[in-house]
């Protein structure tokens, strides 16, 4: 028999259960500090949804921007600064999109989906100089149209990338890792044939696009879509219009015959009210474009997305 001394009890028991008891404390003992698990902090849920998909149950993913919330312009309270610090890995969108969070000042590995996918769209191509250089100040130099996850082949393309990086911080799970990204890759390659199809519904004469922001570029670019005017100069609810850029937007709108234009599912319905009322065109409010809110996934964000759009613009008056 064995004696042993628990909390200041002394127990009699065999060898057999002493080793048990030696193992069970042992193991209450690392379970309550940190469980050893890696963590990825994700700035927003599109990032989050990307990380989770290749990550499985071995990685715990912590989303930093919540759904709802502008990344443009967020601040991090002093809970977020400490999980970003905290993280092994910072999964980021890039391109000044998360302007109100310091990357640059946490110390932890950083990835960045806009270095990974693909050529960016130049700002000043898109939204004037003006904004372009508001996100180069946000961005840095290599600052462009931060909206890449809009078409799912860029971030299909940038799978490898991240889960390289994943890999580094856990080495034993890399395995794990690239057949999760394969399957994933698949199942966004396939989305774009789905999108593909369904927006194909739209008449060639009629795939111009009116939004409430400059945030659908990628995906005009990738399903052969114009982008002819936007209300707001910036995204984000700090985004202001003005009388003469709203004009230009109903200009655009009589010139190119749409029968509706597009608002993010956050933004304020006043300033494409006004629109719609002079011109008599429909406003859809409910495209997704930064967080996937209530469609619970990035892939199911986008195919609504593609339905919405289809389904508005071969709705002809």
């Amino acid at each position: 028999m064995i004696l042993i001394l628990v909390m200041g009890i002394g127990l009699r028991i065999g060898p057999v259960a002493a080793a048990a008891l030696a193992l069970a404390v042992l193991a209450a003992c690392g379970s309550s500090g940190d469980d050893g698990d890696t963590t990825i902090a994700a700035t927003t849920g599109i990032t989050a949804d990307i990380a989770e998909n290749i990550a499985g149950p071995g990685i715990e993913v912590e989303q930093i921007v919540p759904d709802g919330a502008s990344p443009h312009d967020f601040e991090l309270s002093a809970q977020d600064r400490q999980r970003l610090e905290e993280a092994d890995l910072i999964v980021a969108n890039g391109s000044g999109l998360e302007a109100g969070i310091p990357l640059d000042d946490i110390d932890a590995p950083i990835w960045e989906l806009t270095d990974h996918a693909g050529e960016p769209r130049a700002l000043e191509e898109i939204e004037g100089e003006e904004h372009a250089d508001e996100h180069a100040e946000e961005g840095g130099e290599h600052a462009g149209d931060p909206h890449v996850w809009m078409d799912p082949v860029r971030v299909a393309e940038a799978l490898p990338s991240v889960t390289e990086a994943i890999g580094e911080v856990d080495p034993d799970g890399a395995a794990g890792y690239r057949e999760r990204a394969r399957r994933y890759a698949r199942r966004l390659r396939s989305l774009n044939r789905e999108m593909a199809k369904q927006l194909e519904a739209v008449p060639a004469d009629d795939r111009e696009l009116v939004t409430s922001h400059d945030s659908l570029g990628y995906l005009a670019d990738r399903y052969g879509f114009d982008v002819v005017a936007t209300a707001f100069p910036a995204t984000g609810p700090e985004a202001e219009t003005t009388a003469a850029r709203l004009q230009e937007v109903e200009d655009a709108v009589r010139s190119s015959d749409v029968p509706a234009v597009f608002a993010q599912e956050s933004d304020d319905p006043e300033a494409l009210q006004l629109v719609a009322q002079q011109t008599g065109v429909e406003v859809e409010y409910g495209l997704l474009v930064e967080s996937p809110a209530a469609a619970g996934s990035y892939e199911e964000m986008l195919r609504q997305d593609a339905e919405l759009i289809a389904n508005s613009l071969r709705a002809r008056r």
